[in-house]
């Protein structure tokens, strides 16, 4: 064997073992493609002093897997060919997720969304949406030959569990009402002469009845779009196949409110059953009102005016309240995923070339709190800032000890900060490599409190001191162990398209 390949696997060999969880530190250079990076994978740096200790759940990662502090999988659910759409981890070490791979004939559509045992046994299902042709693998058929699929897509709640994440005093129903964010195919000529993929929520009772359904086509017009606007959306292209269509919104969360002091104090907008979303393409965040089915709040493009200290949103993620019982209660949190840009790296007439966790009070529409590389003033990386970018997917949680874990999701590196932005814990997820990306992804991951598992034995928390030089991007072997030439994250970043926030007319305060 010559020195090339011996080194070439006593890397691969490393790269194995950090993948179950040991959590070192290793860069392996001169390896066989000379244009090849490889940097630590795992967990990269630990302090259990400082950081909310418990599990993390990865969602987006071929199958539903738990992981402790230090980087071990603890836990594993077979889901079937489904994925974490996200994944979700409930009391008693259920999980949610959906099962059966994704519909082939739309687009992002997930097929039967359940709720597992630890042991993987479903103990709720739902799929009754709607019934197609065509099944996929290990979907099992109605009895006139037909399926049933949910096209559930980004995100799904259980009743008592606003946000989908841990709060002190919430109490997730497996058995309660189930919120699901979904598509349905809609003729629409004013949005666009093309079918549309449009954006539908649907709330589901424990017999599995549709009780309530608002669909985004519908309240078009409270959006506040402008001529140009409209134009742009005219000329939106078809996306997928049978079940696609015009992806003219594209609502990427979905939540209740959940209890809340504004509420408390009268401001009818923020009744708990209401139900705030954001959408990437247009930038939008909005309340939803449960009776009426109005949008009763809502956060625009191009932000003037009373939105002006929150600056330019592009592509948001994750827009959430945070839940009653952790720090900052009230305030909504958001992804600002940044970009990309198509020319400079740091600078663009819509947005910036960077990622940033917003907290912003919705009275005011103040910043209260915000991470990102030019509000921590980081540098060391080339382009003067700390890598922190995702350009797609990625969502932020407030954590019970007033950290913040953050999914930087199109890199796959999750990390808790604290309100000061210090990193407490930082980790790179080994498991979800993607060859047409050429690079690994996590849609997103969830701190999960260790009595939500209780079939586990406590983890012990190992601290794992930080590198002195953060690596800027991840790279897994394929299926033959090669690591595929590429272009690293931070590049690919400008190749990545995403239409400009669409400038909207403001609608009158609220």
């Amino acid at each position: 064997m010559d020195m090339a390949a011996n080194l070439k696997e006593v890397c691969m060999k490393l790269i194995k073992s950090l993948a179950l969880g040991l959590g070192a530190v290793l860069a392996c250079s001169g390896m066989a493609q000379a244009d090849t990076a490889v940097i630590p994978m795992g967990t990269i740096q630990y302090n259990p002093a400082k950081a909310w200790n418990s599990y993390v759940i990865l969602a987006g990662s071929g199958s539903a897997k738990l992981i402790d502090r230090n980087g071990n999988l603890v836990k594993e659910w077979d889901v079937k060919g489904g994925q974490g759409f996200p994944a979700k981890v409930f009391p008693g070490g259920h999980v949610g997720v959906s099962l059966y791979p994704g519909l082939s004939t739309g687009f992002q559509d997930s097929n039967t969304l359940a709720i597992l045992d630890f042991d993987g046994n479903i103990v709720r299902q739902f799929n009754g949406w709607q019934k197609v042709d065509k099944g996929e693998k290990g979907q099992p058929a109605n009895a006139d030959g037909t399926y049933s699929v949910s096209r559930q897509h980004h995100d799904f709640q259980l009743e008592g569990s606003s946000t989908g994440y841990y709060a002190p005093g919430s109490k997730p129903k497996l058995d309660g009402k189930m919120l699901v964010l979904a598509h349905d195919n809609v003729a629409n000529p004013k949005i666009n002469s093309q079918m549309l993929l449009d954006d539908v929520i649907y709330i589901v009772d424990k017999k599995g009845d549709v009780v309530w359904k608002w669909h985004a086509s519908d309240h078009f017009d409270q959006f506040g779009f402008t001529e140009a606007a409209k134009n742009h959306i005219k000329a939106l292209p078809f996306l997928g196949k049978q079940h696609g269509g015009v992806d003219w919104l594209h609502i990427n969360c979905a939540s209740w409110l959940g209890p809340n002091k504004w509420y408390d104090k009268g401001d009818k907008r923020f009744h708990p059953d209401n139900i705030i979303c954001d959408s990437r393409n247009s930038s939008h965040l909005f309340i939803i009102d449960h009776k009426t089915g109005d949008i009763v709040w809502q956060v625009t493009p191009p932000f003037v005016g009373q939105d002006s200290d929150l600056g330019p949103i592009t592509g948001v993620h994750g827009t959430h309240m945070i839940p009653k019982g952790l720090p900052g209660a009230g305030n909504i949190l958001i992804f600002d995923n940044g970009g990309p840009l198509e020319d400079d790296l740091y600078k663009d007439s819509q947005g910036h070339a960077w990622s940033r966790i917003i907290e912003f009070d919705p009275i005011t529409r103040k910043i209260v709190w915000e991470y990102s590389a030019p509000a921590e003033k980081v540098s060391g990386s080339q382009f003067g800032y700390r890598f922190f970018f995702s350009p797609f997917i990625s969502i932020a949680q407030r954590l019970p000890n007033g950290n913040t874990m953050i999914t930087e999701g199109a890199c796959s590196r999750i990390f808790e900060v604290t309100t000061d932005g210090e990193i407490v814990w930082e980790y790179r997820n080994p498991y979800n490599f993607t060859p047409f990306m050429k690079h690994s992804y996590t849609y997103r991951a969830y701190a999960v409190p260790y009595d939500y598992v209780p079939q586990l034995t406590k983890p012990v928390e190992v601290p794992v001191t930080a590198p002195s030089e953060p690596a800027s991007f991840i790279m897994l072997p394929d299926d033959n162990g090669n690591v595929p030439n590429f272009k690293p994250v931070i590049d690919q970043r400008a190749t990545v398209q995403f239409d400009d926030p669409w400038v909207v007319n403001r609608p009158a305060a609220k």
